[in-house]
């Protein structure tokens, strides 16, 4: 028999209470971590920390990191219906992305700090993302209908939309202020999606010094983005900004393959994976 200090039994009721009650303890402490972690979980949160996967799904299966050179396709790859559909489509999404009302523009600039100041860059765009992103509150459309909220209001409400209300604003917000940006969807099974993209160039170099500054301000690894192809070679970089990112260049909508890309200009193409 083990012996504690002089004149007690180490294995006597109250040194097993003492035991008992770490143990109890230090389990309900993890069980509320654990709580705590799903409940963080639910809704997006800017990521912080390091070592994010690089190309495989999460958990949900939903959304993945994509470094996917795309082939433009424009709409001769659709009959005259669907054409039609998507015209009407682009021309709502460019009447919604308002980048001349002085809502939108004087919203985007007041959110701009004097340290990121300056032409167009990419510290502002993550200053506006983050802005809308903190801010958001998810509402559906109205029941059967398809509504795109004009930046305008969508400020106006305080920020209160569904998926493509959010990369409207965004894509707004970051016109206004002399970026370029286009909204994209897409399909899987689980339904469909819309979300931002900016445009940082069409060579490789200025998107490696983009992917270092999030990397940089994000502390993570990989940066997603879209690399379209155009018929002579000539590839434009795309930086992700969907908001279920949790971050710009975060991990993309995991969709079917195809994509169907709207622009300020009221134009619209279809993007397909090779």
């Amino acid at each position: 028999m083990r012996l504690g200090k002089a004149g007690d039994r180490a294995d006597s009721p109250d040194r097993y209470w003492s035991v008992s009650r770490c143990i109890v303890i230090t389990l309900l402490i993890l069980t509320a971590c654990s709580i705590c972690a799903g409940c963080l979980s639910a809704n997006p949160s800017i990521t912080t920390a390091s070592g994010i996967g690089s190309g495989q799904p999460d958990s949900s299966g939903l959304y993945l990191y994509q470094n996917v050179v795309n082939t433009s396709g424009g709409q001769e790859s659709y009959d005259n219906g669907s054409a039609s559909v998507f015209g009407q489509r682009a021309a709502a999404i460019r009447d919604a992305i308002d980048v001349n009302s002085p809502a939108t523009r004087d919203h985007a600039v007041s959110i701009i700090p004097r340290s990121h100041g300056g032409g167009f860059n990419l510290a502002q765009a993550c200053d506006l993302w983050e802005n809308v992103y903190r801010t958001w509150t998810y509402v559906d459309d109205p029941r059967g209908s398809e509504y795109f909220s004009p930046a305008s209001r969508t400020i106006a409400l305080g920020m209160k939309g569904d998926c493509d209300d959010f990369a409207i604003v965004v894509a707004a917000m970051i016109e206004s202020v002399g970026g370029s940006s286009r909204i994209v969807t897409a399909q899987n099974g689980t339904g469909g999606h819309a979300y931002p993209e900016l445009y940082i160039g069409d060579n490789s170099t200025r998107f490696d010094a983009a992917a270092a500054y999030i990397r940089q301000r994000y502390h993570i690894t990989d940066v997603g983005c879209h690399i379209t192809e155009d018929a002579d070679g000539t590839r434009h970089y795309w930086l992700n900004l969907d908001w279920w990112s949790r971050h710009p260049g975060g991990r993309f909508f995991a969709d079917q393959g195809v994509r169907i890309a709207y622009y300020p200009d009221g134009t619209w193409e279809r993007i397909e994976s090779p």
